[in-house]
């Protein structure tokens, strides 16, 4: 990708954005359905703070954390989603921002890959995370041009690779419209309906 941004720039503008989203969600919103089937917002929230939590762990070359659950999100965020997360969220840049964290190899969850490569995935995960949760609580999800742009680039290399390693992780892609803005075209290629709304005949 030729003059692309440089992703520890945009690690931190996903990851401020996020926590924007997180701090506008009040408490009864928690238990709202989710473009992510079986999860509510607070799993969304959970695994957001447990796969950055991760996503620390491969920055700084240790072995992954056991109890960081991403399929079964354990309760991490308590009362307090905002602060656990930016806390989480601190400690992901300081790991990627230390001095070789961008060098060489490292781990990532579908294998070893090259460090920049595994930053990339962080990204890409907390922007469609964020998405998530914007789009079950109604809410803007503050994803601009720029950002959507980088993270589409990302998708189209990661998503068919971790398909092919773990193909119950993302659906089939939806079809998107011609005229599709550039967030809605990322959002179909990881297999969610950009359009998507709660099932209210549930209720």
């Amino acid at each position: 990708m030729s003059n692309s941004p440089d992703p520890l720039r945009m690690l931190d503008l996903v990851q401020s954005r996020a926590s924007a989203v997180i701090s506008t969600i009040n408490i009864d919103q928690m238990a709202l359905p989710t473009p992510c089937d079986l999860w509510d917002v607070k799993d969304i929230v959970n695994k957001l703070v447990a796969s950055t939590r991760l996503f620390t762990g491969f920055g700084l070359r240790q072995p992954a954390d056991p109890s960081l659950d991403l399929i079964d999100p354990k309760d991490l965020i308590g009362d307090d989603p905002v602060g656990v997360y930016l806390a989480a969220a601190k400690e992901c840049r300081d790991a990627w921002r230390a001095t070789g964290a961008l060098s060489g190899m490292a781990t990532s969850t579908i294998g070893e890959a090259k460090a920049k490569a595994v930053l990339n995935a962080r990204i890409f995960d907390t922007t469609i995370l964020t998405w998530d949760i914007s789009r079950a609580c109604h809410i803007s999800h503050l994803i601009d041009e720029e950002q959507a742009s980088y993270v589409l680039y990302v998708a189209e290399r990661l998503v068919p690779a971790v398909r092919s390693q773990s193909p119950e992780r993302y659906k089939n892609p939806v079809s998107s419209m011609d005229g599709s803005s550039t967030v809605d075209t990322l959002i179909s290629l990881t297999g969610r309906d950009p359009n998507w709304k709660a099932d209210t005949s549930k209720n």
